[in-house]
């Protein structure tokens, strides 16, 4: 039976070599005559400034040229603040590929400022008669933590506005620098409004700099460019069919720009969201000052001490400290939830923890202690435990941590990374040199 499969199957393969490798002839259908392309390009009777784009030619997606940017839809409008000369060209998608008339030439004899009066127009320009220069956000202006979030494709201004935005991730550029060279820092894209709405750009790692156009969709919260393209990073430009027309804006603030370009690549539809900051705001912007605290658990007492203690599974790890002021509890830096993970990350073997399983520290009321065979005294106040003869270091030592001198510390760990975590025993550390972490170890009561 099972050589009867085998057969047939050589013959089922057999057949589907021979469909592959026959050959097979397309063509192209004819490219369509651009006389018989039918369509309107009129200012509205009203409102001269608003241009009415009308497809007339059946069955055809229309492909639109606009000053602003371009648009498929069979019938559109283009509001135009700006008094001058603007060409249009229209194309259908044939059989045979893209055919374009004749450009169209329109000429606009007024301003009409209604147009660009919008806040969203002012905070991306300064206002008419004025324009704004902007870079990426490189994480170090208080906004976004690097150049480029990552959300979901269909990512909306209202769900960004309201808090519910599908956020893939944010990373921080100072983590991620392969996202986008350093010395993209330099480049700056300005959106104008003087005389037109103009969009200029120095981008330094592409080496180009480009004079166009944009258009804002105030109602949409699009933003569409004509030769000239946003700031980016070069080595995502090819992950990304369009980066012109209707690209999303999540936020537009005076200070903080956000723009989302859909990826296109064998990664998956997904939306990069490349982060900017206005020249003005960056240029004047002062760090805020941040200091850290120990977070030492202030409340625990030598009652709370007296017992027979452990190493607990984790048995240590780094503890970064707290925002001085923020109680907020310090954090394990490095995400061991088990013993298994310390050991595979870099901590020695198992053999390492299972001996010091054995460990026993035990503080009696009286004030005196013995800690692993190591008689001591000990007196506990405000969260710090003061020994009366100096630690040498064997006491509580794991692999790259041991414990020293005449105090150590009963610290408030609250997180392991930004996951919320409560131990079941105690942290006690020291302060890591100069650094705002403390090398602690973990125990737990036995009685």
């Amino acid at each position: 039976m099972k050589n009867k499969f085998k057969i047939l199957n050589v013959f089922l393969g057999l057949a589907l070599l021979f469909t592959a490798c026959t050959p097979k002839d397309f063509e192209l259908g004819a490219l369509a005559d651009k006389s018989t392309l039918k369509f309107s390009i009129t200012p509205d009777s009203k409102e001269p400034n608003m241009i009415i784009l009308k497809s007339l030619t059946p069955g055809v997606t229309p492909q639109w040229v606009t000053p602003f940017g371009r648009s498929i839809r069979v019938q559109d409008t283009v509001k135009i603040a700006f008094a001058g000369t603007y060409k249009f060209v229209y194309g259908v998608e044939s059989a045979g590929g893209l055919v374009q008339a004749d450009t169209v030439t329109i000429n606009v004899v007024n301003n009409n400022f209604s147009y660009v009066n919008d806040p969203l127009w002012t905070n991306l320009t300064g206002g008419v008669g004025s324009q704004k220069t902007w870079r990426l956000d490189y994480g170090s202006y208080g906004k976004a933590a690097g150049p480029l979030t990552y959300c979901g494709p269909l990512t909306t201004w209202t769900e960004w506005q309201a808090g519910k935005a599908d956020i893939g991730w944010a990373p921080a550029w100072k983590d991620n620098t392969w996202i986008i060279s350093a010395d993209d820092q330099a480049s700056r894209m300005t959106f104008s409004l003087k005389g037109g709405a103009f969009l200029t750009t120095h981008k330094v790692v592409e080496g180009v700099d480009e004079s166009g156009s944009f258009m804002l969709n105030t109602t949409n919260h699009t933003l569409s460019t004509t030769n000239a393209t946003i700031l980016r990073s070069k080595d995502f430009i090819a992950n990304a069919t369009n980066w012109n027309t209707n690209l999303v804006i999540l936020t537009l603030t005076a200070d903080q720009l956000m723009v989302g370009v859909r990826r296109t690549n064998s990664e998956g539809d997904y939306l990069y969201v490349w982060n900017f900051v206005s020249d003005d705001y960056a240029n004047s912007y002062v760090p805020p000052v941040v200091k850290y605290a120990e977070p030492i658990k202030s409340t625990f007492t030598q009652k709370d001490l007296v017992g027979t203690w452990k190493y607990n599974l984790v048995g240590e790890n780094w503890i970064s400290w707290e925002v001085q002021g923020s109680g907020t509890g310090g954090s394990q830096e490095n995400n061991w939830f088990t013993r298994n993970d310390m050991i595979t990350s870099w901590l020695g073997n198992a053999a390492t923890f299972t001996n010091a399983d054995a460990n026993v520290y035990v503080f009696n009321a009286d004030g005196t202690c013995n800690l692993n065979g190591t008689v001591n005294t000990y007196t506990v106040a405000n969260g710090v435990i003061t020994f009366g003869t100096a630690l040498t270091g064997t006491e509580w030592s794991l692999v790259y941590i041991a414990l020293t001198g005449t105090t150590v510390n009963v610290l408030n760990v609250t997180s392991i990374g930004t996951t919320a975590y409560t131990s079941n025993g105690i942290w006690i550390g020291q302060r890591n040199g100069t650094k705002n972490e403390d090398m602690a170890v973990q125990l737990v009561k036995q009685y």
